[in-house]
């Protein structure tokens, strides 16, 4: 005679307590490892939106105008890719109610416009001359001061917003799964499902109340230990 076990013992309650805090652990880490690169995703998009008209004001200018100078280069090469960057830094950090679906496609999407703004960072002062006839974004320097240009305007807050919009596309493709479902295995269509394990209704152990395993349990849950046990053998006894 054989009965299906439904709950053999507190093995699985502790398996499964211990699956949910992981699966919490999980989900805080990588809420802060998302939060972490909105974070440095904001500050390096703040810094190449708004550096042309700050910068002068410590002798870093590209173009030699003064600072707080509103001009097409600076708003189109600049302060649009920039303003993008920080929209898509504070989706990263920001709580958002969508579900896993719409989670996922939100963040392959800012991540795509993180790296086409990153890119339009760095190409941008290259093509403006082709875009502009006669109009170069760098003025001549010595090559200390061109390479300094070249990092603090383009290069650097370019190669860091593409790699902040490269981790989150990558982020979205590897967490394809709610957090719910973590340390579980998924079941694609078709599959069938693994049918619930059949003991011997005979080794079915029945809870006492004295069991030193239940000494520090409330007498509630002691009481419904015993019931479910002695319910199981009463099934196997009848089958």
């Amino acid at each position: 005679m054989t009965a299906t076990a439904g709950h053999v013992g507190a093995g699985g309650h502790g398996t499964l307590r211990s699956s949910r805090r992981i699966a919490l652990a999980s989900g805080r880490t990588r809420s802060i490892s998302l939060g972490a690169v909105g974070l440095v995703a904001l500050v390096v998009s703040a810094w190449g939106g708004i550096v042309p008209f700050v910068g002068p004001t410590f002798g870093f200018s590209d173009d030699g105008l003064g600072s707080w100078h509103w001009n097409l280069s600076h708003a189109v090469l600049a302060l649009v890719p920039g303003a993008i960057g920080c929209l898509f830094a504070v989706s990263l950090m920001g709580r958002t109610a969508a579900g896993a679906t719409g989670r996922r496609v939100g963040l392959t999407f800012g991540g795509l416009m993180a790296i086409a703004s990153g890119a339009w960072f760095v190409i941008g002062p290259l093509a403006w001359p082709v875009l502009v006839t006669g109009s170069h974004y760098f003025v001549a320097s010595s090559p200390l001061g061109e390479l300094e240009h070249q990092v603090g305007y383009a290069l650097g807050p370019g190669l860091i917003l593409a790699a902040c919009g490269a981790f989150a596309i990558g982020w979205s493709a590897r967490h394809d799964r709610p957090l719910g479902t973590l340390g579980t295995k998924a079941t694609m269509p078709g599959e069938a499902v693994a049918p619930a394990p059949s003991v011997d209704a005979e080794h079915v152990p029945v809870i006492s109340d004295s069991d030193p395993a239940f000494a520090g349990r409330s007498r509630t849950r002691r009481a419904r230990w015993s019931t479910r046990s002695k319910s199981v053998r009463s099934a196997g006894g009848d089958s």
